[in-house]
Order: structure tokens, then C-alpha cells, then sequence
């Protein structure tokens, strides 16, 4: 791996601005090798599922550019998405893929024609019992790359706002309990990070490594943990490249039968290619509190380098509701957020509606799934994006949420904000250019008025800030429809969508009006 990554490094010395093919084709066999990994594992037995789809989409748009209304045009747009779903189950081994991608035919605009590839694959198989294992994942998707441009969650507009973001990654670890007193993990993880638009999200590799000792089932009253991780990434474009290395110690002291108090102490370190590093040491105290096995609550106060830090997590779930709230802080990058999983998608909150209905994880998710095929709900609420941007940033998130599940209705309804500020040695600038402040709330109702029809309406409405200009931005989305089930594989909907972007920077208004027919099949 070291000789891959000079080697890479060599090539872009003589080729500046070129794309390494031999350091993508390392990347390639790096990952490759994670499926025959998990399938020659002594769970090739286990369950798979495959299941083909077809969707077929036309759309009516009267502004196809999210172009202020001047310059707007209409247009008819043809989506043909083939699919492919296959799940596996077994004592150790979890595979689950779906590939879709998305034809997008224009009948004015032909120059746009385009294919877009979209994939999420996850993975994780025991390789030796109860000592090594190994995770792996894949996700080829399309996101919005700016604030200030016009903004889209459909493949459909040509708003030369959006760039494919392919993740990949591979984590080897092992495992091992020494008796009931102590555990040990150790794990290493490779990851790929490519993107369309290099301008704005330079292509990386990463190499982190995570070391992490712990207390075992023996310690009841007193608990404890020692973690140390070190991430490397190397940019294409070398002056990027970060390394971050981290050392914590935390305990947890239970005081009562559903409360602990929680304390950490630990140093962190942030070096660039170019600029100041950041470092300094960290500390947090609170508490925990559980008392039931649906409710929960942790919160936090603290300091590192750069200032005060909380954190703050609640959860609860009865029989047909769910809720939930939080606040973290976090250095981060863009790249790294995209490896984590979205608190948002329509599947993870109907996975907690269902769980009394359905206690086994994999009947559970079949039936989120069919759901969701059945009903024709958005994958999705509204939540910050992830703004392609090359550096290190102090990232402030909070969110609430609330899921209702009646007899023939579903309402899902979520707040959200998140702030974005430079990281520049251990000073965080509030007005660096890159600073951005995104609120923002969405709902979603599901209305099932048969055992075939079902009526979906999702509205959303953000405000999106930007100190370094002054900029201010509302967006306001709507989107209702029907959804029929013609038979057990077929089922069609008919939806209206409308957006409205409005900023004091008049050059950035639009609106679009647009209607989607749509028709899914299942082999």
C-alpha cells in the first residue's frame, strides 16, 4: 500500500492535472478483493434474495435549468431505470446491493442525454469465528455540490449544480475478548472518495487505522474504553492531504439502575500538507439515562482547542410512534461525511414504526422495503447538504423528529440546522468563505385510502445563510400524488411538484412547476 500511494503521488508530479489509471486500478483490486472475501466464507449458504426492477418516468418541467423566470424553459423528459436487488443472510455473512441506473432522455434539450450511475452495497462477513471480520461498502450518487446554485434532488434538472460521488471502502478488524474482563478490537479501513467535479471536491484515498481496548461484561458498575485512531488522506491534488489522530479515555460510572455518569479525556491532532495544524486536548463530562429499553439520553459538556463543545442525544420509541433529537460537534471534512450513513431516509424511520410489528431485523426491513415500493414514498427527508468544499471545518448539526404510524396513515415530520465554519490552526473563522448556515424542516404524510390507492404529499422549506456575502436563500418545495397498485409487481403514481427559491441576490430566484407519471415493476 505505501509503494501504491508513492507511486500515485510520483505520477501526479509528472502529470499535474492528470487522472492516475494505475492508481484506479490499484483502487479497484483493493476492493474487489472484499467479495471473494465474503463469499468464500463458510456462510455461502445463507439465504439471497434477488429481485429485479424496472421504472419507467416521464416528466413535465416548465423550467428545466432552475432558471430564474427570464430565462426558464420547459421540457419532456423520458427516465428509464433498470434495477437490480440482491440480499444475502446468513449466521456470518450480511450482503446487500441495489444497483439502478438512471437513462435520462431530453426531448428538446438532447445535448443533455445522460446516464447516471447510482449503487449502495453493503457487506460484512466473519471470516474466522469470533476473531476476524470484514466490512466493506460501495455508494455511486448524485448530490448537489453548492448553496449558491440552484438546488434538486431529481437527476432531471440540468442545473450544473450536481457531480456523481463515488465511495468506496474495505475494513478488515479483529476481535477478541480475553475472557469477560477485557476487549480488544483492531481495525484497519481503506477508502476511495471520487467525484465529477475535481474543482470543488479534489479524488482521495484514505488509509485510518482504530485501535480500542475496552472493559468486558465483568465490569458492571464501573465501565471503560481507551480508543486511538490516525486517518491519512491523499488528495489528488497534493496540497490537500490531511492526517488526524486522535487518543481518548472514556468511563462510565452508573450510579443508579438507569443512569451513569460519563467522563473523557483525550488529544487530538489535525495536520495539512499547507497551512497551520490544529491540535490541543479534549475533555467532556455528563450523564446518561435509560430507563426503559425504548428510551434513552445522553448528554455531554466539554472543551477542545477550539473552544466549549456539547453534545446532546435522545431517543424514544413507543408501539406506533417514534422520536428522536441530538446535537454534536465535529472537525470534519466533506469527504468524510459522505461515509455516513444518512439519519434521514424514510427507511431508517419506518424500520422504528415497524419494530413492534416486526421484532426480526430482516423480516423488518422486507417490509420497509415493500412499504415503500407499495406506497411510493420519497426515499428521503429534507436534511443539510453536504457543500463540496477542500478543507478541514468545524461542523455544528442539530435535529428533531417525529414519526406517527396509524392504521391507513404515516406522518413523518423532521427541523434540522447545521452551521459550517473554517478551520484555520485552532481558530474557527465564522466568516471564511466556505461558512454556511442551513435550517430547515420537512413533512411527510402517507395516506393508504385502499389496499391498492395511497396518497403521498412531502413539503419542505430551508433557509440557507451565507456570512462571507451576506447571501440569504429560502427554499420552498412541495410534492403530492397518487399512488395505484395494479397488481402485486406493477404499481404507478401520478405526482405534481413544485419549488420556489427566493434570495435577496435576485439573480438566484426560481420556480419550477413540474408534473411525473410514473410506472415500477418488479420481476
Amino acid at each position: 500500500m505505501a509503494k501504491a500511494r508513492c507511486d500515485a503521488r510520483r505520477w501526479r508530479q509528472a502529470n499535474p492535472g492528470s487522472r492516475d489509471t494505475r492508481c484506479d486500478l490499484i483502487r479497484f483490486l483493493w476492493l474487489s478483493a472484499a467479495l471473494p472475501a465474503l463469499l468464500s466464507c463458510p456462510a455461502w449458504a445463507a439465504k439471497w434474495d434477488v429481485v429485479p426492477t424496472l421504472s419507467l418516468e416521464e416528466t413535465y418541467t416548465d423550467n428545466i435549468s432552475l432558471t430564474p423566470d427570464a430565462a426558464k424553459r420547459s421540457d419532456w423528459v423520458t427516465q428509464v431505470i433498470p434495477g437490480i436487488s440482491i440480499a444475502a443472510t446468513g449466521a456470518r455473512l450480511r450482503f446487500n446491493v441495489v444497483y439502478a441506473p438512471e437513462f435520462v432522455y431530453y426531448a428538446r434539450g438532447q445535448e443533455d442525454n445522460k446516464v447516471y450511475q447510482r449503487l449502495n452495497a453493503t457487506g460484512n462477513a466473519e471470516l474466522a469465528k469470533k476473531l476476524l471480520f470484514v466490512d466493506a461498502g460501495a455508494r455511486v450518487e448524485q448530490y448537489n455540490v453548492s448553496l449558491q446554485g440552484p438546488l434538486t434532488t431529481s437527476n432531471v434538472n440540468t442545473t450544473g449544480n450536481r457531480s456523481t460521488v463515488e465511495n468506496y471502502f474495505v475494513s478488515p478488524y479483529l476481535q477478541r475478548d480475553f475472557g469477560s474482563a477485557v476487549q480488544a478490537e483492531a481495525r484497519f479501513t481503506y477508502s476511495v472518495a471520487n467525484s465529477d467535479d475535481t474543482s470543488s471536491l479534489s479524488n482521495s484515498v484514505a488509509d485510518r487505522i482504530n485501535l480500542r481496548l475496552a472493559s468486558g461484561p465483568a465490569y458492571k458498575v464501573l465501565t471503560w474504553n481507551l480508543a486511538y485512531s490516525k486517518e491519512t488522506i491523499d488528495y489528488d491534488d497534493r496540497l490537500l492531504d490531511t492526517t488526524t489522530e486522535v487518543s481518548l479515555a472514556n468511563a462510565r460510572q452508573l450510579i443508579t439502575a438507569t443512569v451513569g455518569l460519563l467522563g473523557s479525556v483525550g488529544y487530538e491532532k489535525y495536520s495539512r500538507t499547507i497551512g497551520r495544524g490544529s491540535d490541543g486536548p479534549s475533555w467532556s463530562a455528563g450523564f446518561d439515562w435509560a430507563p426503559t429499553p425504548r428510551t434513552s439520553l445522553v448528554a455531554t459538556v466539554g472543551e477542545r482547542f477550539y473552544g466549549d463543545t456539547y453534545a446532546f442525544d435522545f431517543k424514544h420509541r413507543a408501539r406506533l410512534t417514534t422520536w428522536s433529537a441530538g446535537y454534536r460537534q465535529d472537525i470534519t471534512t466533506t469527504r468524510s461525511e459522505f461515509f455516513i450513513p444518512a439519519i434521514t431516509s424514510t427507511a431508517g424511520y419506518l424500520d422504528a414504526l415497524f419494530s413492534s410489528r416486526f421484532p426480526d431485523p430482516v423480516a423488518r426491513q422486507k417490509a420497509v422495503e415493500e412499504f415503500i415500493a407499495r406506497t411510493g414514498l420519497p426515499p428521503s427527508l429534507d436534511a443539510p447538504i453536504n457543500v463540496f468544499v477542500n478543507q478541514l471545518f468545524l461542523q455544528k448539526s442539530w435535529h428533531a423528529s417525529a414519526g406517527i404510524l396509524g392504521v391507513s396513515n404515516v406522518l413523518i415530520a423532521n427541523v434540522f440546522g447545521q452551521t459550517r465554519e473554517g478551520l484555520v490552526g485552532n481558530t474557527v473563522l465564522p466568516t471564511a468563505p466556505n461558512t454556511s448556515i442551513q435550517t430547515g424542516t420537512s413533512l411527510l404524510w402517507n395516506w393508504r385510502m385502499t389496499a391498492r390507492n395511497a396518497w403521498n404529499l412531502a413539503t419542505g422549506y430551508s433557509r440557507n445563510e451565507f456570512p462571507n456575502t451576506g447571501e440569504i436563500a429560502y427554499l420552498t418545495k412541495v410534492t403530492m400524488g397518487l399512488t395505484r397498485q395494479f397488481q402485486p409487481r406493477l404499481s404507478g403514481s401520478l405526482n405534481y411538484r413544485f419549488q420556489q427559491n427566493d434570495s435577496n441576490f435576485s439573480a438566484s430566484d426560481y420556480t419550477e412547476n413540474a408534473v411525473i407519471a410514473t410506472l415500477r415493476m418488479r420481476f
